[in-house]
């Protein structure tokens, strides 16, 4: 049976509502956030992350699977 990794992130997102967020390659850690999509991902290229995750962060936090 194949392993399921779970990384609960959900207090971390609350902290960027309604903003672009990029996490690590392994989805461990946030790497960059903000409102513009563009900046976010080029402070993610410069912070070295070759295949970022991206998702937005929801304004009203409630259940939210990525």
């Amino acid at each position: 049976m194949m392993k399921v990794k779970i990384n609960d992130l959900s207090t971390k997102l609350q902290n960027h509502s309604d903003e672009w967020v990029v996490l690590s390659e392994d989805s461990s850690k946030i790497v960059a956030s903000g409102k513009d999509f563009n900046k976010v991902m080029n402070r993610a290229q410069a912070e070295g992350v070759k295949h970022p995750v991206v998702t937005r962060a929801p304004k009203n936090y409630g259940a939210y699977i990525l």
